[in-house]
């Protein structure tokens, strides 16, 4: 049954799972540790005094981190805090919203039973919660569940009620407006099989209204529920208002209400979906991202939602809950935002695999975000996580926190990406020579040895060829389609290549006389070289990494921007659990590295 959505009325397009006025300020729970950074690290020996001071130096958190963001060097967490902030960065239509609503199941049922039992006459159900716990929000979310036997919610703004002089009193204009949606309603709708809902909003109790007024809205409001059957939410904050307006209502008519629900008491979502509403919010009001994106782990989330399961049941709003999720990570990204300011320039690592399936099984571990282009191949939280918790000495390596790091911050962005071997393969035939590997041409065409193919043997094929990988393609910032290649052209190359690569592993691996894979490395920087040389890059090969100095990468290029390792993985083993191993293992030297030169504390991380 689809649901007419009245996006006119602001107060009823509340789109968290469940959130109501976000703009309440909230006490907040801080840590009693203040966060401090060591200083007198390796790096800091290499810069002056002043500069070091400056970059570590304990200033006011808020400050600091807005003016770092300011610069570009963090990018912002964006959890709205008032409905004004939702609407400006939701479109009316947006189909999305269903991915973003938590159902309330325990407060959907008694709705459903009440609607369900609407025949000749309408209810009047009072729906009561506590600022903030998200009863607008939970009445928006009624407009999408099929299931939930309403045709259309409509709202009524009572602070829009104006009465123009003194006999048009507010309570009159929402009578009139209640009596007003009703007919233009059932002018359109069977009155047997269609339901019709009007939401009372922004008149949580009636104590600047006359007693006398008050009586006479019910008397008539008690008329329209016996001519009109429809069913009337009306949300109210306080529970002495609660009673009062039950009082005034049950004077003229006990039938207005429900006999088993004549109101709901709202506590909002179970506390346990909170870290599951934070992540859809996230997601939903930052392009796409996790939460894992902005150094937050799935133990934050969790750690938070424990605090509030030891508050009393009355202050388990998911407002405050999302409020303390971004304080959260205002103060970890101030800690890192200090180690950033210290740090030449940005590196991304790029974990390169060429074996025939490498196309599937990187795309388990790497987003595919193609009108993204910088966040092309970037490396999954969950799907590496995944390889952590059953191996001990991951276990031991891998915090939460500390891959985060690792995947997705100034410090270090990690990418995971496939190399076609058709494509490797050319590179090591076309620069065989300038890279000095000790492999004949007649050894490479040789159907017994390496069955290369003769035309790739031609410097102009090798570069041609590399180009349209996702390695030229996103160093060049160029985007590429997402999905798995799927014509035969693409087959035909691989399969020319398989014999080949498979003779290069046992090359590097297993023959006596075995050939370093730097010297294929340098084949592929080579080629690269010669591909991007209209690109104001700098390229080196198996050189050390200018301020990771214990760090070798196979092939580094500097864009100016940022630093790029690449580090190409020889292997045949096309298992997932490979290219988790290769990856974390790899990526540890980094981070060891980084923690060193620049005084990370892991107990922060």
């Amino acid at each position: 049954m689809s649901k007419k959505q009245n996006y006119n009325d602001p107060n009823q397009l509340s789109l968290f799972a469940n959130s109501e006025n976000f703009a309440e300020d909230v006490s907040r729970q801080t840590s009693s540790e203040a966060i401090t950074v060591r200083t007198e690290s390796r790096w800091d020996t290499l810069k002056n005094e002043k500069e070091s001071e400056r970059g570590f130096k304990t200033s006011d958190p808020c400050k600091e981190f807005s003016e770092l963001n300011n610069k570009g060097k963090i990018e912002d967490l964006f959890l709205p805090f008032s409905y004004e902030e939702i609407l400006s960065r939701v479109e009316k239509n947006d189909a999305r919203l269903v991915d973003l609503i938590v159902p309330v199941t325990e407060f959907e049922e008694p709705i459903i039973q009440v609607a369900a039992d609407i025949s000749t006459a309408g209810y009047l159900l009072f729906l009561y919660g506590v600022s903030g716990v998200g009863k607008s929000t939970f009445i928006s979310s009624l407009k999408i569940q099929k299931h939930i036997p309403i045709q259309e919610i409509i709202s009524i703004d009572a602070s829009e009620l104006t009465p123009q002089s003194s006999s048009n009193l507010k309570l009159q204009l929402l009578r009139e407006e209640i009596k007003k949606k009703s007919v233009e309603f059932f002018s359109e709708n069977n009155k047997k099989e269609e339901k019709l809902c009007i939401v009372i909003d922004y008149l949580e109790n009636l104590k600047d209204e006359e007693e006398s007024q008050i009586k006479a809205f019910f008397r008539d409001l008690n008329a329209l529920l016996r001519k009109y059957a429809i069913l009337i939410i009306w949300p109210i904050t306080v529970r002495q208002d609660l009673e009062d307006m039950r009082k005034f209502a049950q004077d003229y008519s006990s039938t207005m209400f429900h006999r088993r629900t004549p109101f709901i008491e709202f506590t909002g979502p179970p506390i346990d979906e909170y870290p599951n509403i934070a992540k859809k919010t996230i997601m939903f009001f930052n392009a796409g991202k996790t939460c894992y994106e902005f150094q937050l782990t799935d133990n934050d989330l969790e750690d938070l939602k424990i605090q509030y399961q030891q508050k009393p049941q009355d202050k388990h709003l998911i407002r405050d809950y999302l409020k303390d999720v971004k304080t959260f990570w205002e103060k970890r990204t101030n800690y890192l935002s200090r180690i950033s300011k210290s740090i030449p320039k940005p590196t991304e690592v790029w974990f390169i695999f060429s074996y025939p399936e490498a196309e599937g099984v990187v795309a388990r571990f790497a987003k595919q975000t193609p009108d993204i282009i910088n966040e092309m191949w970037n490396a999954d939280y969950k799907s590496l996580y995944a390889y952590i918790n059953d191996n001990n000495q991951r276990k031991a390596d891998w915090s939460p926190k500390r891959l985060t790091l690792a995947l997705s911050s100034r410090m270090l962005t990690t990418k995971i990406m496939y190399l076609p071997t058709n494509a490797l393969v050319s590179c090591i035939a076309a620069y065989a020579k300038e890279a000095g590997i000790p492999i004949t041409r007649d050894d490479f065409l040789d159907e017994n040895q390496y069955k290369v193919p003769i035309h790739w043997f031609g410097k102009k094929k090798a570069i041609d060829t590399l180009k349209r990988t996702p390695l030229c393609l996103q160093l060049s910032n160029v985007s590429i389609p997402g999905g798995k290649r799927k014509s035969g052209t693409v087959e035909k190359g691989l399969n020319n290549a398989r014999q080949a690569f498979q003779k290069i592993n046992e090359d590097i691996y297993q023959h006596k006389n075995k050939i370093s894979d730097h010297l294929f490395n340098k084949a592929v920087y080579l080629t690269l070289k010669d591909s991007l040389e209209n690109k104001n890059f700098k390229f080196s090969c198996e050189e050390r990494h200018p301020y990771l100095t214990t760090i070798q990468p196979d092939i580094l290029v500097d864009t100016q921007k940022s630093l790029v390792c690449l580090e190409f993985c020889y292997t045949t083993d096309a298992t997932p659990g490979k290219i988790a191993e290769y990856v974390l293992s790899k990526l540890n030297k980094y981070m060891k590295q980084l923690e060193h030169n620049f005084g990370i504390n892991r107990d922060n991380l």
